[in-house]
């Protein structure tokens, strides 16, 4: 009996009208299958390699049409390309600073010098001192983070540490200049006890015009972040808007303690 005659029979006798759909389904599969059994084998070599012509042409058309940068591929490349915008930015102004506290370093030598020009040291030591013992300073500016070093828990160690570099130097120095005695009327350097007051209020001079300036530098990096912010916001790439607001929150943390400590030492 034809399969499409017993479906009509059983259902006009009311049997197995529940499994009707299933039947149905398991008819039409079986003519599927006689269907794709009955393809010659050089129509389907044909259909498939239409098949793979339609997939490779597809790709062209999509890589022409830079189809890949649509959607969320296009949001994150967006938001990379911001980020390093911004990281540039900050990094800009980090070198900024740098070439300023390495100014701030240069002038310390007038300083140091009119210290010496009191002890009646004679010129050729003057020099001398002056280069060495900002020795130690231009190295703390090559090796140091400062927004690390200048916080509450290190400052006090890392001032030390600094007045401790400059003693170093100045002792070194002091044996090297015995040479000089000929060239000088008077001793070449003074004992490190008559000058290290003065010295280390050149080192505290010194911390604070650095502290103003890191602060300063704070401040442009506060602003580079809050600039591309609405960027990150607006893309709803709370990843990086995160990373953002950190960096943020952290640079008005060391603003906020520089300018107590500055204001302190300028009371």
């Amino acid at each position: 009996m034809d399969n499409r005659v017993a479906i009509a029979l059983f259902t006009f006798l009311g049997i197995g009208n529940e499994k009707r759909e299933t039947q149905e389904e398991r008819i039409m599969e079986g003519m599927i299958n006689a269907d794709l059994a009955a393809i010659p084998a050089v129509n389907m070599a044909i259909l498939f390699g239409g098949a793979a012509a339609l997939i490779i042409v597809t790709a062209i058309v999509i890589r022409k049409l830079g189809i890949r940068n649509i959607g969320p591929i296009k949001i994150e490349q967006r938001g990379q390309t911001t980020m390093w915008s911004m990281n540039e930015a900050a990094k800009d102004a980090d070198d900024m600073c740098r070439r300023q506290m390495r100014q701030i370093t240069s002038n310390m030598k007038t300083y140091v010098s009119n210290i010496f020009a009191e002890e009646n040291t004679c010129t050729i030591a003057r020099v001398a001192i002056s280069s060495a013992i900002r020795i130690p300073l231009y190295e703390s500016i090559a090796n140091n983070h400062f927004t690390t070093e200048l916080m509450p828990d290190n400052y006090a160690q890392y001032r030390s540490r600094i007045i401790e570099m400059l003693r170093d130097e100045y002792m070194s120095l002091a044996v090297a200049s015995k040479s000089l005695s000929n060239l000088c009327s008077n001793d070449p350097m003074p004992p490190w006890e008559q000058v290290s007051g003065q010295l280390i209020g050149c080192i505290d001079l010194w911390l604070k015009r650095i502290s103003r300036e890191v602060m300063l530098n704070c401040e442009k990096k506060k602003m580079i972040y809050e600039k591309y912010l609405p960027d990150f916001e607006g893309a709803k790439d709370d990843y990086r808007v995160g990373i953002v607001k950190k960096c943020i929150e952290k640079n008005e943390r060391y603003i906020t303690v520089l300018k107590d400590r500055i204001g302190r030492e300028a009371a």
